[in-house]
């Protein structure tokens, strides 16, 4: 049997510290579940390795084939070491004596190097986990999932409370914490605290001490505040005695660094805050009172002014966490209806805005923006002219100012990406939503995207949006293409009246949104008037409930401006 070196970060998720090396040059993650096995394994085995899912079967530990540390053995290293941390990571030495945990410090420097975690079998010290400084670990003697759980020999009575930590460092972090409460309360009580020796994965330890963790009434379960953290939390409470855990839900990432940071009353605090472990997707009707206010709390997305009668339908505007679709026939101009509610929402919303460009590139795009900041149409002018217009220092302020905000951040990002295919496209507004913290994303048009896709494809897509929104509070604007028109049949370029069921590909995608418009104009009519202006129909809007046809829109070429058609007939009367 291979014996265990250290931990060390993994190339294949990110962790820290989830890679465990062996010395047969295999290694194992602990978070991702990656395993790279040994090269004589390799020989003799011709088939991939599968990675074993956690089972009743598999759940039974195998002994450790490794012996456990000697009396000299250990001898030898209380000799060279002392309890006393010395105030690493805020620990003293009153907290790590009785536990048994040693400190080797660098002759030269003076600086701890390595911390010694004992561990035990039947209360006697089989073996030591041993942190080199930062975090890196190796073992002496046997310290396998075979063992009791760190400090676990000194609570054997059972009691009210037992906490769970990550690990060592933070489980004596938390006992410190514990205890220095308890004292300045004047009572002797003592909470217990334990970790496994075996990392975030170690749901097979915990399962093997089903009995000891059953001999105390409440179980708190205190994981690190990350997504490691987290997922090996769901495993471990499925092995934890029923009706006894509750999550910590911490407001730093461990307990250490509530030590680190003088936060101990804070600690405390959430220790007995904790809450009783609810199956993931359920929430007790007693829990949702304030997410009811948050909901009224967060600002809606503005709409333009010219959209005024479908805002007032809508309650003051969008909500975050929707998926909204404006649809309408191709070269109908819902792109330019597209354009200008992002242009409001730059100067007008205070969520951020990420834009997905598929038809136009960044800089044909960064011009039509500009166009309308300016309500000069660059496109309508000669290359010579839009250059001396975009040289100009009127034109430049005018440009910084639509581009960067006033503490000289990027107002909104860009995605400019024709080759890439449906995964990179998700990926990139996966950075928009998480790295740039943009709430809005503009997909025009999400055919570009998706349209060649077999609808189960599709329906994957939107699927992945409504996970998005749910997980990021996000809102997608999906600019969506309708159907071609059965021949003989008045054409959605034609005025002709649209409906949801319009919308190119997969149903899901109106099934799926929480707004859906659709936009109609007769562009061949002879009228200039009727010719520029568009027909908005609200069929869904999931929030109010309210649908109908919802404004009329003239758009204004030379300026490239949107109006109210009620609103510019009213002020151009007389004029045309």
């Amino acid at each position: 049997m291979a014996a265990f070196i250290k931990h060390t970060n993994c190339e294949a998720c990110g962790s820290s510290d989830g890679k465990a090396i062996y010395d047969d040059s295999s290694s194992h993650c602990f978070v991702c579940q990656h395993t790279v096995p040994s090269e004589e394994f390799k020989e003799q085995n011709s088939k991939k390795v599968s990675k074993v899912k956690p089972t009743k079967e598999n759940m039974e530990i195998k002994p450790s084939g490794k012996p456990a540390i000697t009396a000299d053995e250990n001898a030898e290293i209380k000799s060279e070491t002392t309890p006393d941390p010395k105030g690493f990571r805020g620990l003293d030495a009153n907290t790590c004596k009785p536990f048994g945990v040693r400190h080797a410090f660098s002759v030269e420097t003076g600086e701890l190097i390595e911390q010694y975690y004992p561990t035990t079998q039947d209360g006697q010290i089989v073996g030591y986990k041993i942190r080199e400084v930062p975090k890196n670990f190796y073992s002496k003697g046997r310290t396998g999932a075979d063992c009791e759980l760190f400090m676990q020999f000194k609570f054997n009575r059972g009691g009210k409370y037992i906490l769970i930590t990550e690990g060592e460092l933070d489980a004596l972090s938390a006992y410190q914490m514990l205890s220095e409460y308890n004292k300045s309360k004047g009572s002797d009580f003592e909470t217990a605290v334990v970790s496994p020796t075996t990392g975030a994965q170690s749901h097979k330890q915990i399962a093997a001490q089903y009995k000891f963790f059953d001999t105390f009434d409440q179980i708190i379960v205190c994981y690190d505040n990350d997504k490691a953290g987290k997922e090996a939390t769901e495993k471990l409470l499925t092995v934890l005695p029923k009706g006894k855990v509750k999550i910590m839900n911490m407001r730093f990432k461990d307990p250490n660094e509530y030590l680190e940071k003088d936060e101990a009353r804070a600690f405390v605090s959430d220790f007995y805050n904790a809450k009783s472990y609810v199956p993931v997707g359920i929430v007790g009707s007693g829990e949702i009172s304030d997410s009811m206010r948050e909901e009224f709390m967060t600002p809606k997305i503005p709409l333009p002014p010219f959209m005024h009668k479908l805002q007032d339908m809508m309650a003051g505007g969008i909500p975050l966490g929707r998926i909204v679709n404006l649809a309408s026939a191709s070269g109908t101009g819902k792109s330019t209806i597209v354009d200008e509610i992002v242009y409001y929402m730059l100067f007008n919303s205070p969520h951020k805005v990420g834009i997905v460009t598929l038809e136009s590139t960044t800089g044909q795009y960064g011009n039509k923006l500009l166009s309308r900041h300016i309500g000069v149409k660059l496109e309508l002018k000669s290359n010579q002219e839009a250059l001396d217009i975009l040289a100009s220092d009127k034109t430049k302020e005018k440009e910084k100012e639509l581009f960067w905000t006033d503490t000289d951040e990027h107002r909104f990002y860009l995605i400019d990406d024709r080759d890439g295919g449906v995964d990179n496209v998700k990926d990139a507004i996966e950075n928009l939503v998480i790295s740039c913290g943009c709430k809005v994303i503009v997909l025009d048009p999400t055919h570009d995207v998706i349209g060649t896709l077999p609808n189960e494809e599709q329906e994957s897509f939107y699927g992945w949006q409504k996970g998005m929104v749910k997980s990021h509070n996000c809102t997608f604007y999906n600019v969506m293409h309708t159907r071609k028109t059965p021949s003989g049949q008045k054409s959605g370029s034609a005025g002709a009246d649209l409906h949801e069921e319009d919308i190119q590909g997969a149903s899901s995608a109106y099934k799926s949104a929480a707004c859906n418009l659709m936009f109609s104009r007769n562009k061949e009519s002879e009228d200039a008037v009727e010719r520029n202006t568009t027909t908005m129909k609200a069929t869904k809007i999931r929030w109010t409930g309210k649908t109908g046809v919802a404004g009329k829109y003239y758009y204004d070429n030379e300026s490239h401006t949107m109006y109210d058609l009620d609103d510019w007939l009213a002020e151009n009367a007389g004029s045309y």
